[in-house]
């Protein structure tokens, strides 16, 4: 055979070795294509939205879906008598939440988020399911994320019975959602401060009969986590348990509205150039040294309740919402806005907890009724009936007279 036939031979046969391989690629990816198709149908989500998954994402829920499904046979977030019960939730239970639910891992990894995250955030729970909570968080607020995922400590007690840890927090987030409402990518998202607040569970597998200590814990944690909304409109119509007040970055006070005098006693004028802390129960000092310090850091915050003192005797117990407004000219703070409500009416009100309050007795000693109700006392007084009186005489002091 001469050398031009052995080509037109060997020709023929390199062609069908490339047809065959090109069948064989197009089998396997036809193969995988549907391996891929009927594991996002077993996916629990809308068909609207499998149709248009991709592999890596198929996989990333896959995977996230594998892990939930573990998290509820160990009973981690509910007991074993409650795992049918869960299944039933009620579409209104969402809407009645002032944020949404998040469960993580002990790697950060997100593994379920509620669908009315996007109300809050902008973000879709398909956006952040499987990935990893670091990614949409602020770089300076990783180390409380790890220090909230870490069972160090305390937690090393943790054993069978499932016992849980409590986690309270704030984070700030990545959101695509703008103060005027519209919509920008994630690349333009800006941050929104989150208050996480929930526990972090540490279960064994039942199945290992080693000891606990030589077994890995199957580690979570859940959270609730609320967006601090922004300071309302000055037009804006607020309760009448509510009272704004304007601060320095010291926390003096600038300026407070006049429902701080049917709430606490005090004039507008009283309290100008005072400091929080001069007001607020000795006791509580660190509450509200806790939330400054976020404050600052985050720019807003929402403290837990603390008491602040009545004018002429007694406390009542308050939470405050703050924002820093900044100068946009500068781009440095400004001042805090706060939104103080109040959660109780006055208490002890024959008792002064500061030398202010001794002062404002002694001016007004002979007063029977002090301090000035405030409007939750007041409604409370109206429909009582007329021997239940806001001050028992046999339990407080009697007025002080010259």
């Amino acid at each position: 055979m001469t050398a031009v036939e052995s080509k037109g031979v060997s020709r023929p046969l390199s062609e069908r070795r490339k047809e065959r391989s090109r069948e064989a690629a197009r089998f396997r990816r036809s193969k995988e294509a549907e391996l891929f198709c009927q594991l996002a149908q077993q996916l629990p989500l809308p068909e609207s939205i499998t149709s248009h998954l991709d592999k890596a994402s198929i996989i990333r829920l896959a995977l996230s879906y594998l892990r939930t499904r573990k998290l509820f046979t160990t009973g981690v977030c509910y007991p074993s008598s409650q795992a049918a019960e869960s299944k039933q939730t009620n579409p209104l239970s969402l809407q009645s939440l002032e944020g949404f639910l998040l469960v993580l891992m002990s790697s950060g990894d997100i593994i379920y988020v509620t669908e009315n995250m996007s109300t809050f955030m902008g973000l879709s729970p398909m956006e952040l399911i499987g990935h990893n909570i670091y990614d949409f968080t602020h770089p300076c607020d990783h180390g409380d994320i790890q220090e909230s995922l870490s069972i160090r400590g305390a937690l090393y007690s943790l054993r069978r019975d499932g016992r849980k840890a409590k986690r309270d927090f704030f984070i700030r987030m990545k959101c695509t959602v703008t103060n005027r409402g519209r919509t920008v990518n994630l690349k333009s998202a800006g941050w929104k401060v989150l208050h996480c607040t929930g526990h972090l569970s540490a279960t064994y597998n039942p199945a290992f009969s080693c000891p606990i200590e030589y077994v890995s814990p199957f580690v979570s944690m859940m959270l609730l986590c609320e967006p601090i909304p922004a300071p309302p409109r000055p037009d804006a119509p607020i309760s009448s348990h509510v009272f704004i007040s304007q601060h320095s970055m010291d926390m003096k006070i600038i300026g407070c509205d006049d429902r701080v005098i049917s709430l606490l006693g005090y004039h507008p004028d009283d309290l100008s150039r005072r400091s929080m802390y001069e007001l607020c129960h000795a006791s509580d000092v660190p509450i509200v040294a806790r939330s400054h310090k976020i404050l600052c850091v985050m720019g807003q915050v929402v403290s837990g309740p603390y008491r602040l003192l009545a004018k002429q005797g007694g406390y009542v117990w308050i939470e405050t919402q703050a924002t820093v407004l900044q100068d946009t000219r500068h781009h440095r703070p400004q001042l805090i806005i706060c939104l103080n409500a109040l959660v109780s009416n006055v208490e002890k009100c024959w008792m002064a907890f500061s030398v202010e309050q001794r002062e404002a007795v002694q001016m007004d000693r002979c007063q029977t009724d002090r301090p000035l109700p405030s409007v939750l006392k007041q409604e409370h007084v109206a429909n009582s009936q007329p021997e239940e009186a806001t001050c028992n005489p046999s339990i407080c002091e009697p007025p002080m007279c010259p």
